[in-house]
Protein backbone atom coordinates (compact mmCIF):
# COMPACT_ATOMS: atom_id res chain seq x y z
CA UNK A 1 0.00 0.00 0.00
CA UNK A 2 1.44 3.39 -0.96
CA UNK A 3 1.66 6.12 1.64
CA UNK A 4 -0.87 8.93 1.61
CA UNK A 5 0.44 12.53 1.36
CA UNK A 6 2.15 13.41 4.63
CA UNK A 7 2.42 9.78 5.70
CA UNK A 8 5.71 8.00 6.37
CA UNK A 9 6.26 4.24 6.45
CA UNK A 10 8.59 3.15 9.25
CA UNK A 11 10.24 -0.27 9.46
CA UNK A 12 10.83 -1.28 13.07
CA UNK A 13 13.26 -4.10 13.89
CA UNK A 14 12.63 -5.73 17.24
CA UNK A 15 15.75 -6.32 19.32
CA UNK A 16 17.42 -8.67 19.86
CA UNK A 17 15.97 -11.09 17.28
CA UNK A 18 15.36 -8.41 14.57
CA UNK A 19 11.82 -9.45 13.72
CA UNK A 20 10.30 -6.82 11.44
CA UNK A 21 7.18 -4.67 11.86
CA UNK A 22 5.76 -1.85 9.73
CA UNK A 23 4.06 1.27 11.04
CA UNK A 24 2.61 4.20 9.10
CA UNK A 25 2.88 7.58 10.81
CA UNK A 26 2.14 11.18 9.94
CA UNK A 27 5.02 13.58 9.35
CA UNK A 28 4.18 15.57 12.47
CA UNK A 29 3.64 12.58 14.80
CA UNK A 30 5.98 12.04 17.72
CA UNK A 31 7.82 8.75 18.43
CA UNK A 32 5.35 8.24 21.30
CA UNK A 33 2.55 7.97 18.74
CA UNK A 34 4.59 5.47 16.72
CA UNK A 35 5.11 3.50 19.90
CA UNK A 36 1.36 3.40 20.51
CA UNK A 37 0.76 1.97 17.02
CA UNK A 38 3.46 -0.66 17.47
CA UNK A 39 2.01 -1.61 20.85
CA UNK A 40 -1.38 -2.12 19.24
CA UNK A 41 0.18 -4.47 16.67
CA UNK A 42 1.95 -6.43 19.39
CA UNK A 43 -0.97 -6.44 21.82
CA UNK A 44 1.05 -5.07 24.72
CA UNK A 45 1.22 -1.89 26.79
CA UNK A 46 3.04 1.00 25.08
CA UNK A 47 4.95 1.66 28.30
CA UNK A 48 6.92 -1.55 27.73
CA UNK A 49 8.36 -0.38 24.38
CA UNK A 50 11.54 1.64 23.83
CA UNK A 51 12.44 3.07 20.40
CA UNK A 52 15.94 3.67 19.01
CA UNK A 53 17.71 4.84 15.88
CA UNK A 54 21.28 4.07 14.87
CA UNK A 55 23.69 6.81 13.96
CA UNK A 56 26.13 6.37 11.04
CA UNK A 57 28.85 5.24 13.47
CA UNK A 58 26.58 2.44 14.72
CA UNK A 59 25.87 4.02 18.09
CA UNK A 60 22.28 3.78 19.30
CA UNK A 61 20.21 6.75 20.36
CA UNK A 62 16.93 6.39 22.20
CA UNK A 63 14.02 8.41 20.76
CA UNK A 64 11.11 6.97 22.75
CA UNK A 65 10.13 10.30 24.28
CA UNK A 66 11.80 12.61 21.77
CA UNK A 67 9.98 15.85 21.04
CA UNK A 68 11.19 15.77 17.43
CA UNK A 69 8.62 14.83 14.83
CA UNK A 70 8.73 11.57 12.92
CA UNK A 71 9.44 13.53 9.77
CA UNK A 72 12.44 15.27 11.30
CA UNK A 73 13.89 12.02 12.64
CA UNK A 74 13.40 10.15 9.36
CA UNK A 75 14.94 12.96 7.32
CA UNK A 76 18.15 12.67 9.33
CA UNK A 77 18.31 9.01 10.39
CA UNK A 78 16.09 7.16 7.89
CA UNK A 79 12.94 5.13 8.34
CA UNK A 80 14.49 1.99 9.83
CA UNK A 81 14.10 2.14 13.60
CA UNK A 82 14.73 -0.35 16.39
CA UNK A 83 12.59 -1.32 19.36
CA UNK A 84 13.04 -3.34 22.52
CA UNK A 85 10.45 -4.62 24.95
CA UNK A 86 10.74 -4.59 28.70
CA UNK A 87 9.76 -8.21 29.23
CA UNK A 88 7.58 -9.24 32.16
CA UNK A 89 8.74 -12.84 32.32
CA UNK A 90 12.26 -12.75 33.66
CA UNK A 91 15.75 -11.51 33.05
CA UNK A 92 18.46 -12.61 30.64
CA UNK A 93 20.08 -14.39 33.59
CA UNK A 94 16.93 -16.51 33.95
CA UNK A 95 17.02 -17.21 30.21
CA UNK A 96 20.66 -18.31 30.39
CA UNK A 97 19.81 -20.74 33.20
CA UNK A 98 16.91 -22.26 31.23
CA UNK A 99 19.01 -22.53 28.06
CA UNK A 100 21.84 -24.21 30.00
CA UNK A 101 19.42 -26.68 31.56
CA UNK A 102 17.94 -27.63 28.17
CA UNK A 103 21.38 -28.21 26.69
CA UNK A 104 22.81 -30.18 29.61
CA UNK A 105 19.71 -32.35 29.97
CA UNK A 106 19.91 -33.49 26.33
CA UNK A 107 22.40 -36.08 25.15
CA UNK A 108 21.20 -35.38 21.60
CA UNK A 109 22.15 -31.70 21.81
CA UNK A 110 25.46 -32.35 23.56
CA UNK A 111 26.44 -34.81 20.84
CA UNK A 112 25.70 -32.34 18.04
CA UNK A 113 26.43 -28.90 19.51
CA UNK A 114 29.44 -27.41 21.29
CA UNK A 115 29.42 -24.46 23.73
CA UNK A 116 30.74 -21.23 22.28
CA UNK A 117 32.16 -20.23 25.66
CA UNK A 118 32.93 -22.07 28.90
CA UNK A 119 29.25 -21.88 29.85
CA UNK A 120 26.83 -23.58 27.38
CA UNK A 121 24.08 -21.34 28.74
CA UNK A 122 25.62 -18.45 26.77
CA UNK A 123 25.30 -20.10 23.37
CA UNK A 124 26.09 -23.20 21.33
CA UNK A 125 27.08 -23.99 17.74
CA UNK A 126 27.43 -26.81 15.23
CA UNK A 127 28.21 -27.54 11.57
CA UNK A 128 25.53 -29.07 9.36
CA UNK A 129 25.32 -30.45 5.85
CA UNK A 130 22.82 -29.35 3.21
CA UNK A 131 20.18 -31.89 2.16
CA UNK A 132 17.83 -29.60 0.18
CA UNK A 133 19.39 -28.00 -2.88
CA UNK A 134 16.60 -25.44 -3.21
CA UNK A 135 17.73 -23.82 0.05
CA UNK A 136 21.46 -24.46 0.33
CA UNK A 137 24.55 -25.91 -1.34
CA UNK A 138 25.49 -29.57 -0.72
CA UNK A 139 29.14 -28.73 -1.41
CA UNK A 140 29.73 -26.57 1.66
CA UNK A 141 29.24 -26.82 5.44
CA UNK A 142 26.81 -24.55 7.25
CA UNK A 143 27.37 -23.27 10.77
CA UNK A 144 24.44 -22.84 13.12
CA UNK A 145 24.69 -20.60 16.18
CA UNK A 146 22.03 -20.64 18.90
CA UNK A 147 21.87 -18.20 21.83
CA UNK A 148 19.34 -17.63 24.61
CA UNK A 149 17.01 -14.72 23.91
CA UNK A 150 15.71 -12.36 26.56
CA UNK A 151 12.76 -14.26 27.97
CA UNK A 152 13.80 -17.71 26.70
CA UNK A 153 12.04 -20.14 26.55
CA UNK A 154 8.92 -17.94 26.26
CA UNK A 155 10.62 -16.24 23.33
CA UNK A 156 12.47 -18.27 20.71
CA UNK A 157 16.26 -18.46 20.99
CA UNK A 158 18.47 -16.41 18.70
CA UNK A 159 19.35 -18.64 15.74
CA UNK A 160 21.88 -17.72 13.04
CA UNK A 161 22.95 -19.71 9.98
CA UNK A 162 26.25 -19.06 8.18
CA UNK A 163 26.43 -18.81 5.24
CA UNK A 164 22.93 -17.54 4.58
CA UNK A 165 20.40 -20.06 3.25
CA UNK A 166 17.64 -19.30 0.74
CA UNK A 167 14.72 -20.06 3.01
CA UNK A 168 11.66 -17.88 3.67
CA UNK A 169 12.40 -17.85 7.42
CA UNK A 170 16.06 -16.85 7.14
CA UNK A 171 16.23 -13.06 7.17
CA UNK A 172 18.86 -10.40 6.47
CA UNK A 173 22.40 -10.60 5.14
CA UNK A 174 24.63 -10.18 8.18
CA UNK A 175 28.40 -10.08 8.58
CA UNK A 176 30.53 -11.25 11.51
CA UNK A 177 30.58 -7.69 12.85
CA UNK A 178 26.94 -8.19 13.84
CA UNK A 179 28.08 -10.46 16.67
CA UNK A 180 30.58 -7.83 17.84
CA UNK A 181 27.70 -5.35 18.10
CA UNK A 182 25.54 -7.89 19.96
CA UNK A 183 28.38 -8.47 22.42
CA UNK A 184 28.13 -4.80 23.42
CA UNK A 185 24.32 -4.81 23.54
CA UNK A 186 24.10 -8.04 25.60
CA UNK A 187 27.33 -8.15 27.67
CA UNK A 188 26.10 -11.23 29.56
CA UNK A 189 26.46 -13.18 26.31
CA UNK A 190 29.60 -11.39 25.09
CA UNK A 191 32.02 -14.37 25.39
CA UNK A 192 29.78 -16.51 23.16
CA UNK A 193 29.13 -13.71 20.62
CA UNK A 194 32.85 -12.98 20.38
CA UNK A 195 33.65 -16.63 19.64
CA UNK A 196 30.85 -16.85 17.09
CA UNK A 197 32.22 -13.78 15.30
CA UNK A 198 35.40 -15.74 14.53
CA UNK A 199 33.44 -18.66 13.03
CA UNK A 200 31.15 -16.86 10.55
CA UNK A 201 31.50 -18.08 6.95
CA UNK A 202 31.25 -15.00 4.70
CA UNK A 203 27.75 -13.98 5.85
CA UNK A 204 24.78 -15.24 7.84
CA UNK A 205 21.06 -14.81 8.40
CA UNK A 206 18.81 -14.88 11.45
CA UNK A 207 16.39 -17.80 11.48
CA UNK A 208 12.81 -17.51 12.72
CA UNK A 209 10.84 -20.49 13.98
CA UNK A 210 7.18 -19.81 13.16
CA UNK A 211 5.88 -22.54 15.50
CA UNK A 212 8.00 -21.65 18.52
CA UNK A 213 5.08 -20.62 20.71
CA UNK A 214 3.51 -24.04 20.11
CA UNK A 215 6.76 -25.96 20.59
CA UNK A 216 7.63 -24.40 23.91
CA UNK A 217 4.24 -25.33 25.33
CA UNK A 218 4.11 -28.97 24.21
CA UNK A 219 7.76 -30.06 24.15
CA UNK A 220 9.85 -30.81 27.22
CA UNK A 221 12.97 -29.60 25.45
CA UNK A 222 12.10 -27.28 22.54
CA UNK A 223 15.78 -26.89 21.63
CA UNK A 224 15.82 -30.53 20.48
CA UNK A 225 12.80 -29.92 18.28
CA UNK A 226 14.42 -26.79 16.88
CA UNK A 227 17.42 -28.86 15.79
CA UNK A 228 15.21 -31.41 14.04
CA UNK A 229 13.21 -28.65 12.34
CA UNK A 230 16.40 -27.23 10.83
CA UNK A 231 16.82 -30.58 9.07
CA UNK A 232 13.22 -31.31 8.05
CA UNK A 233 12.21 -27.75 7.14
CA UNK A 234 15.44 -26.11 6.00
CA UNK A 235 17.58 -29.08 4.96
CA UNK A 236 20.42 -28.45 7.43
CA UNK A 237 21.19 -31.87 8.90
CA UNK A 238 23.85 -34.00 10.58
CA UNK A 239 25.31 -31.51 13.07
CA UNK A 240 28.79 -32.54 14.14
CA UNK A 241 29.76 -29.83 16.62
CA UNK A 242 33.31 -28.54 16.96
Amino acid sequence: MSAQPGEIHITILMKPELSEYHVTANYGDTPDEVRNKLAEKLGISPSRIRLFIKRPDGAEYEITHSSESVGQIVSVHGNVWYASIEEPYGSLIDAIEAFREHYLSSGELQKKYSPLANDPGLGIWTEKSCKRKEYCSPSRPYRVFVFPSVGYPVTQPLIFVSPKVLHKCCFYNLKSQFFDIKAKELPELAPAFEEASKLVNVNMCVMHIESWDYLRKVERNPLEVLDRALCTDVGLCDGTGA
